[in-house]
């Protein structure tokens, strides 16, 4: 038994060393007429290598198989994974279309509408100022909130986080707006620290002092009264000043704009006033009442002493008196305008006024066509993506009645509602990138319409069309 072994195991490596043999003979020739092994005539009727032969071509197939096997799952894995990269980069793309077409309702764009009817554009750089100070604190909260979680802290923990970082102190929300409105020139700093952080005056000989610079007396200072309800005697005495209140010698009456009433001060506090835009002195027409009031032109009759005169930094006219006047004519910080010359402008300008608010109404029109056209497409794409729905419900249905009657097997069941729903969602996506499409060409057609009306205006004396400041919409305005 042993020596049958060691005989066919001799003959095993005869063989294989003949084929090998053979085969590395055929290599080097480049010659291979078949990859089938073969027996050399003396072995063609030994049987034992007749099986060998017979087990090595088995083995030949077995390894094939498996290769091809393998082929095939690779095969398989690659294409998986080629159409997960496809998906991944039709999903990207979606979103990236779904956010540009709610872009118009961001946070940033939906407060820049609002901002944009604000008519003072100083107090629009306090409102983007807030703004920005608002996500400067959510942005502080997420910071948080993603380090607890990174840090493996709980949800709980990771919401207090946000919530500690994001909070705003009403002390900060006054301090804020208080750097804001110095920073824009809508109040001073030297003032802003006099108040304490209720908005109360802080009374004392140096505020006080300090605050004469600019008032002379604090107590005359509107903010203050405002602040400051039970101060009874300054109210009494102070909080009832009108166009036509005698001042007391080296005070005079000037109307404030941004608080529309009228209070005594210097003549150098009024002259200060003046050159910042804050308030006029009113002449003769100082008796007017709040509705009626004209403020100050050069055809205005300024009282005895003073002269009207145009302050360059105010961009406004006030009366002054004729000596001031005629210094900061000297050093340019105001000009004499010709009554005459300001008829004629006032005449031109009021027409064109009367354009640009025609101008502008066009514009609205425009922009309200344009929402609407919008609002239309967004119904018809509903109505089509319910109906999409509808359908693919009523076909689910149909397909479940031929089951339940008998007509269809539970696997042609099951492949046939498959389909559907694969169908559905490609339905879904056809009408979700045409609402993308049809809304990408309204607002291309809009911006042709606006480049076009923008261009009739391009040589006009008097008006010009321009972005408003947040670059939203177009506008008509003045030229300068």
């Amino acid at each position: 038994m042993v020596g049958g072994i060691v005989l066919v195991l001799t003959v095993f490596g005869i063989v294989a060393i003949m084929v090998t043999s053979s085969n590395a003979y055929a290599q080097t020739d480049n010659i291979y007429t078949s990859e089938q092994a073969t027996l050399s005539d003396d072995l063609k009727d030994n049987p034992v290598a007749q099986d060998i032969l017979k087990k090595i071509g088995q083995t030949k197939k077995w390894i094939a198989e498996l290769e091809q096997r393998d082929y095939d799952k690779l095969e398989e894995q690659k294409e998986l994974e080629d159409k997960r990269q496809q998906a991944l980069a039709k999903l990207n793309q979606d979103l990236a279309e779904w956010e540009e077409l709610w872009e118009y309702y961001s946070p940033r764009n939906s407060f820049a509408r609002f901002v944009d009817k604000v008519p003072d554009s100083q107090v629009q750089d306090v409102f983007w100022d807030q703004f920005e100070f608002k996500e400067q604190k959510v942005m502080a909260g997420r910071d948080a909130l993603k380090s607890v979680i990174a840090n493996g802290g709980s949800l709980h923990q990771a919401r207090h986080a946000y919530l500690v970082a994001a909070e705003t102190k009403r002390i900060e929300l006054i301090e804020a707006n208080s750097q804001f409105n110095v920073r824009h020139n809508l109040a001073y700093y030297n003032q802003q620290i006099l108040f304490d952080r209720e908005g109360q005056f802080v009374d004392s000989p140096i505020t006080g002092e300090q605050l004469r610079k600019y008032y002379e007396d604090f107590r005359k200072n509107p903010a203050y009264l405002a602040a400051n309800p039970d101060d009874a005697v300054s109210w009494e005495e102070f909080g009832k000043t009108d166009p036509d209140t005698e001042c007391i010698d080296g005070e005079i009456v000037v109307h404030r704009f941004h608080a529309n009433d009228y209070v005594c001060i210097t003549t150098s506090t009024a002259e200060m006033w003046i050159r910042h835009g804050m308030g006029e002195i009113t002449g003769s027409q100082r008796v007017a009442t709040y509705d009626n009031l004209q403020h100050v032109s050069p055809i205005t009759k300024c009282d005895d002493g003073l002269v009207v005169v145009y302050v360059l930094e105010a961009k406004k006219y006030s009366c002054i008196p004729e000596d001031t006047a005629n210094e900061w004519t000297e050093h340019r910080i105001a000009e004499f305008h010709d009554p005459e010359d300001y008829i004629m402008k006032s005449i031109e300008t009021k027409d064109a006024l009367v354009r640009v608010e025609e101008i502008n109404q066009r514009i609205r029109d425009m922009e309200k066509h344009l929402e609407d056209q919008k609002d239309d497409l967004v119904k018809a794409y509903d109505a089509k993506y319910d109906k999409v729905g509808l359908e693919s419900k009523e076909a689910e249905k149909k397909i479940i009645k031929e089951f339940n009657d008998g007509n269809l097997s539970k696997e042609e069941m099951s492949k046939n509602i498959s389909h559907i729903r694969e169908e559905l969602d490609s339905d879904k996506e056809r009408v979700l990138k045409d609402k993308v499409r049809d809304n990408k060409a309204l607002e291309r057609e809009h911006e042709k319409r606006m480049t076009d009306f923008v261009k009739e205006y391009d040589f006009d004396p008097y008006i010009k069309v321009v972005m408003n400041s947040g670059r939203t919409v177009y506008e008509a305005v003045l030229r300068e």
